[in-house]
């Protein structure tokens, strides 16, 4: 029997009540949807990085979980870019915006406000017409799907937000108690270093040192990251000197693998920034590069000159970066999947490379390269007068 209006408007707000996570909620709604309106297939799709993905289906194959379609292309397209909903009955089309064999459709956006934020395709309804009422029902069920979409958006926000409250927990004077404690083992290491030792301790006093530094690194990461800015203690110096520092560093890493680290200094520029930091940014991204390698490829760092700018790429042969992901690598959490890190290594590669009136740009290819362009001032105080 089929249920009455008022028994389908109450079950939406008990789901809308009782769950918070996409993956169960729009599901939930969207079968209430299909059953009460009699349709064959049903499928809601939410925007991301300009295209349209299937979030939630009823009534379709499984391999169209993963379907994605433009902004703009087909009906489904058309209806998430412009917000005019569509609705076809009988003779009014021969396919369904996923290429199935049908003869009525609806596509009506969910909005908040004036953002849209993705479609509800409701296809083959029962008579193969649907009527007034049909397209309200299907309105309202459109817009507590949104609703719950962006409660959803505001939930993650919330959490992120505790989460760079509990960062900010890790205030200035633990940070440099951490500092202070690897600056002595250092120092320990160097007076190692100074010793006569055999070839092979001194292979493992470097490795030690490695491993000190990315840890400096992560601890500054830690600390830049909670305080929201970047301080610049400009040092003159060749680059070919700091990329020689990292070659060394990366040549560690690398000992027990078949990634070669391959260094070219196109233009040996003296630069004038805070190199202490720079070299956190390229550390950063070739010790990225390596772990996105795992175990056979070529690592490529470059230098070279562009006007005022200096221009550094590190690209790696490693597995690339899918489409979807491209977007997010510089959000704070991000990892790409990566097993071990903080999540904030390239948010804070973009605060240091802005900090120095400069930009960074990723180029990918899922399956065969990824590569990070650095550009900055090699004079950084010539650009800072420019900029008072």
């Amino acid at each position: 029997m089929k249920k009455d209006l008022l028994e389908v408007l109450v079950e939406i707000s008990e789901k809308m009540n009782s769950m918070f996570e996409l993956h169960n909620l729009l599901p939930a709604i969207i079968n209430i949807a299909k059953e009460y309106l009699g349709v064959k297939r049903i499928s809601l799709m939410l925007i991301e990085d300009e295209m349209l993905k299937m979030y939630a289906h009823a009534g379709f194959e499984v391999e169209h979980a993963s379907v994605r379609i433009p902004l703009g292309d087909g009906i489904a397209g058309k209806v998430a870019k412009t917000g005019v909903e569509v609705t076809m009955n009988k003779t009014d089309i021969s396919r369904d915006a996923l290429g199935y064999q049908t003869s009525s459709f609806m596509s009506v956006p969910l909005k908040k406000a004036d953002k849209i934020l993705g479609v509800l395709n409701l296809t083959d309804k029962e008579d193969d017409f649907f009527t007034e009422d049909d397209v309200k029902i299907a309105r309202y069920i459109a817009s507590q799907c949104a609703l719950g979409v962006d409660r959803f958006n505001m939930y993650s926000d919330m959490r992120k937000s505790e989460n760079l409250r509990v960062i900010g927990m890790l205030n200035s004077s633990i940070a440099h108690d951490i500092k202070n404690l690897l600056n002595i083992v250092s120092s320990y290491l160097e007076l190692m270093k100074m010793e006569d030792v055999n070839p092979e301790m001194q292979d493992y006093i470097d490795a030690i040192f490695s491993e000190v530094k990315r840890i400096h690194g992560l601890t500054l990461d830690i600390l830049d990251f909670s305080r929201q800015s970047v301080s610049i203690h400009i040092e003159s110096f060749k680059i070919s000197d700091l990329f020689n520092e990292i070659k060394k560093h990366a040549g560690i890493m690398t000992r027990d693998t078949d990634i070669h680290v391959e260094v070219t200094v196109l233009d040996d520029l003296e630069m004038k920034v805070d190199r202490a930091k720079i070299f956190r940014v390229i550390f950063n991204l070739v010790s990225n590069a390596i772990d996105a390698i795992q175990e056979k490829g070529t690592v490529i760092l470059t230098a070279e000159k562009d006007g005022e700018s200096c221009v550094i790429r590190v690209r790696d042969t490693g597995k690339g970066i899918c489409r979807e992901n491209i977007g997010k690598l510089f959000q704070p959490f991000f990892t790409s999947g990566k097993s071990k890190g903080t999540g904030l290594g390239l948010a804070i590669v973009k605060m240091i490379v802005e900090a120095h009136c400069g930009n960074i740009e990723v180029d990918s290819e899922e399956g065969v390269f990824t590569e990070f362009t650095v550009r900055i001032p090699y004079n950084y105080e010539s650009i800072k007068e420019l900029h008072k």
